[in-house]
């Protein structure tokens, strides 16, 4: 008998949900979180989006979003969600799992420019675990 081998998008969703504690498969694409963001217009991909995106398991395009960098960690989308997703938590996952991947814990070099100070101290936070 072999034993499936686990995907990359396999264990990227189970490293997520490790971080998140959420399920992302819940979001029915209300939009509510996208209309209550501030940055939405900034973003290549918006909340909802973002969230689309995780359900389909691509995270590439996920990880190599900018929205990830864009999003203040304000939590307005969150606050709108009804089904508790927290998208804000959701975008924190993910870029713990970029921190992550890269192994550092300073990072403030390699920041994008123009990047919130909230969205980095979150990171920080949640890195140090």
């Amino acid at each position: 008998m072999r034993i499936p081998q686990k995907t990359a998008a396999s264990q990227q969703r189970e490293e997520l949900a490790d971080i998140i504690k959420k399920d992302v498969r819940d979001c029915y694409q209300c939009m509510k979180c996208s209309s209550g963001c501030p940055f939405a217009d900034e973003m290549d991909y918006m909340p909802h989006q973002m969230m689309w995106l995780t359900n389909l398991g691509l995270y590439e395009k996920v990880l190599n979003s900018k929205s990830l960098w864009i999003c203040a960690s304000c939590l307005a989308c969150s606050s709108r969600c009804p089904r508790d997703i927290e998208p804000a938590k959701v975008m924190e996952g993910f870029r713990a799992m970029i921190l992550r991947e890269r192994g550092r814990t300073n990072v403030s070099a390699e920041i994008p420019a123009g990047v919130p100070r909230q969205a980095v101290i979150a990171n920080m936070r949640k890195f140090r675990r």
